[in-house]
């Protein structure tokens, strides 16, 4: 019985982290043709490749499709049925090539294969020490001689087709055993990938890298109390920084806004500021482990991305910091702030039933006393409105708040009371009202009018008579 055969079958789904773009990319590149005739590929649907392989052959080019962004399993081909498909897919790795290996490299202790590093993945050998250890002890002169002459000898000439192909990826594969050629850390690209002047930052990421992972490991960030949103827009954070903005922004406005209406409680603008140094309190603890990770993450799918390493000016350009981005997020944080006061006040004034028929009080200050003055009929007239308006203001903040003051007694008692039935001076008396809260500022008595589900506060206005223009009213509707 000979050896089992297995077939590599692509599942049409992409891996986490992949653009369709670079996918198709790739693919292009491995089978040789344009990324137009792969398109099909991604559409959901499951695609063999016609080439059949061994049991290692198949594991090293489902790896190395994964390594691309492609999803792929491995089937056993059925010894007993054909070996060709049950249907023509049209992928068909080409045979000059060593395509299923191509930019692996092979562990000289285990024989696994992989991509280029300094250390197998598979047993950890370090191979730069393993090849030191296995150097060929020295040869007697007899046999060195012997050895020398064979390298002299011509080598014998074939008549096959030389693949230049296959000769460079062999170089390329075992450039890792030159010892003078080091290859870059990890520590040299997040170096890179954090920019000059991030000493702070590189010191606290190598103290939490331990591995693959990233240790969590609270470090104060002193730049980012200002506001982490920033911190993160500068360090071109741009998923977390949309995280910070929604909770160190967005969120602590709608609060504070909700906190100013009526009706609503003070302690609500108070969570609101608290989460606004709660968050400057927090981020700064997490940003260094937060950052840490961000760039490690974005160095390794960068790898990914690129035939061996990426290169320096790739993983320079995509790290550092960005003023624009600075700017960008002030500009942005201003305007959701004021977009954000204004919808909660319309939403707010559209879902309170009968809202209120004027603005919030004005706080009026005494006027300063006045010299005597010579008797003008003009000024006097102008002074005369100017007293009347006072007045007039006046009023509709005495209005508004013995409103309120109804509303909460109301609410207290709720349907208990019936405000047909009642009157200025019943609510005066049960609310213990001095007698100047229920006269407006012509000094005359408030009417109070029930009208259906609620009532209205009356004032006559300058002239004394009420059902004309200058009168000044209060409507409210009641909850219960």
């Amino acid at each position: 019985m000979g050896e089992p055969l297995y077939r590599v079958i692509l599942t049409g789904e992409l891996a986490s982290g992949f653009s369709r773009e670079e996918a198709m990319a790739s693919l292009a590149r491995m089978f040789e043709t344009s990324a137009a005739k792969l398109l099909h590929v991604f559409e959901g649907t499951e695609y063999p490749i016609e080439n059949v392989f061994s049991a290692h052959e198949a594991a090293v080019l489902q790896r190395r499709l994964e390594t691309m962004g492609v999803s792929a399993r491995v089937d056993r081909v059925d010894a007993d049925g054909p070996v060709a498909a049950r249907h023509t897919s049209g992928l068909q790795l080409p045979s000059h090539d060593d395509s299923v290996e191509a930019g692996l490299m092979h562990c000289p202790a285990c024989g696994h294969a992989q991509l280029v590093a300094k250390s197998c993945d598979e047993c950890g050998v370090v191979f730069a020490e393993y090849n030191r250890n296995r150097r060929a002890p020295a040869l007697g002169p007899i046999e060195a001689a012997h050895r020398a002459e064979e390298a002299r000898r011509p080598a014998p000439k074939s008549h096959a087709r030389r693949d230049i192909h296959a000769d460079a990826n062999a170089d390329w594969r075992n450039d890792w055993l030159d010892e003078s050629d080091e290859l870059p850390t990890e520590q040299y690209h997040v170096n890179l990938f954090m920019g000059m002047y991030s000493a702070h930052l590189v010191d606290a990421c190598t103290s939490m890298m331990l591995g693959r992972r990233t240790r969590f490991r609270p470090t104060w960030t002193g730049g980012a109390v200002i506001s982490p949103f920033l911190w993160a827009m500068h360090r071109k954070m741009w998923a977390w920084g949309t995280v910070m903005f929604l909770l160190e922004v967005l969120l602590p406005i709608v609060l504070i806004t909700l906190g100013t209406k009526d009706e609503v409680s003070d302690k609500v603008t108070l969570l609101g500021l608290g989460l606004m140094v709660g968050n400057r309190i927090f981020w700064p603890a997490i940003m260094k482990s937060l950052y840490c990770r961000h760039a490690r993450i974005t160095i390794m799918h960068m790898h990914r991305m690129a035939p061996t390493y990426a290169s320096d000016i790739d993983i320079a350009t995509r790290g550092g910091t960005s003023k624009t981005s600075v700017f960008v997020g002030i500009v942005l944080a201003i305007v959701a702030s004021l977009l954000a006061w204004s919808i909660v006040d319309t939403l707010y004034g559209s879902a309170s039933p009968g809202g209120t028929s004027f603005s919030a009080p004005v706080d009026l200050k005494p006027e300063p006393a006045s010299m005597p003055r010579v008797a003008d009929p003009v000024t006097d007239a102008r002074d005369q409105l100017l007293v009347n308006e006072n007045r007039w203001v006046s009023t509709r903040s005495k209005l508004r708040r013995l409103g309120q003051q109804i509303n909460a007694w109301f609410a207290d008692r709720g349907q208990s009371l019936d405000p047909a039935e009642l009157d200025i001076k019943q609510i005066a008396a049960a609310l213990s009202l001095n007698p100047d809260a229920t006269r407006d500022g012509w000094g005359r008595e408030i009417f109070f009018v029930p009208a259906g589900k609620g009532y209205r506060l009356i004032s006559a206005g300058p002239d004394g008579e009420f059902g004309n223009s200058d009168d000044v009213e209060y409507r409210r509707m009641l909850r219960y």
